[in-house]
């Protein structure tokens, strides 16, 4: 649901809710929208007004007109995206894992609302006190542009209180390094303590890389030794780990990276099996480090390195 799908013509259905009975007018651009008073009063606001209204006529009361014209303060784009959205609730977005703590989203085009529109979106839900199911949907489409715009979602996760959403953004922020990014882009973040927790999480993922890395070897304990190749073989990994340390960032593949030994390793069978072992070793423990804010340790401190 875009923008650029949105109407500024009637959003009354007769065939479910009768003929519009509601005028609502734009202040700044003078547009006017003939509404059903059923369909919206689904809306809080709404609601309330027309409770107010009808509670504040009496019996002694002149008739009112039977259409009635309300001047809101919003454009005309404003007042055609909220009108939508209570006509034609977005629908959550598909997941593949519907049951999953954690959901994946097919991101199929025209499955999720670009985040761009959200925003506003959210806004006008909140200030119109849309129905909470709105609110979830337009929710798990901002979860679900995470992996396409992060930083702006961490963002806005951050500011408006949204620590899941928040979360899954920072899963997706551990490439580039955030040395990398220009002011402007820093700047996006909302507080201090929002980019501090991402500053924690990288430099938390380095640590605990590193660690695995240098306390991982090719022959742990001698298990698996080759009597042949032992000496050439641990040279060739405490090389590569030595140097791989010193290069490791958060969303650093270091099962990757030291699996590249492989190709000087392959004349022997035992070197080869061995060097498989320790790379799905460390592979393994990687893969419990944690990768999203919230799973970072609260007692973790960056001096810990």
């Amino acid at each position: 649901m875009t923008s650029e799908n949105i109407s500024g013509t009637s959003y009354a259905d007769s065939s479910t809710c009768g003929p519009p009975n509601f005028h609502v007018r734009s202040l700044p651009d003078g547009t006017e929208f003939q509404v059903s008073r059923h369909v919206i009063e689904t809306c809080e606001v709404f609601r309330n007004m027309f409770a107010c209204c009808d509670h504040g006529v009496g019996d002694n009361d002149k008739p009112r007109p039977q259409e009635a014209v309300l001047h809101l303060d919003e454009t005309e784009h404003a007042l055609a995206t909220l009108f939508r959205l209570i006509q034609e609730p977005p629908e959550p977005p598909p997941t593949e894992n519907p049951d999953g703590a954690r959901p994946r989203f097919k991101l199929h085009a025209g499955s999720i609302i670009p985040f761009p529109v959200l925003p506003s979106m959210l806004h006008l839900a909140d200030k119109y006190g849309l129905p909470e199911t709105i609110i979830c949907s337009l929710h798990l489409h901002v979860q679900a542009n995470a992996s396409i715009n992060p930083l702006p979602v961490y963002a806005y996760a951050t500011a408006h209180n949204l620590p899941k959403i928040a979360a899954e953004a920072s899963a997706h922020l551990l490439h580039p390094p955030l040395s990398s990014y220009t002011k402007e882009d820093i700047q996006l973040i909302p507080t201090v303590t929002a980019y501090h927790e991402l500053l924690r999480l990288h430099e938390y993922r380095k640590y605990k890389l590193r660690d695995i890395l240098l306390n991982e070897d090719i022959f742990p304990h001698g298990y698996g030794t080759c009597p042949v190749h032992k000496q050439w073989a641990t040279q060739l990994w405490e090389q590569k780990r030595v140097y791989l340390a010193t290069q490791i960032e958060a969303a650093t593949d270091i099962a990757g990276e030291m699996r590249d030994l492989a190709a000087q390793l392959s004349s022997c069978p035992l070197c080869q099996k061995a060097l498989t072992a320790a790379v799905d070793m460390l592979q393994y423990k990687c893969r419990r480090v944690a990768r999203t804010v919230d799973y970072v340790p609260q007692g973790y401190w960056l001096d810990a390195i």
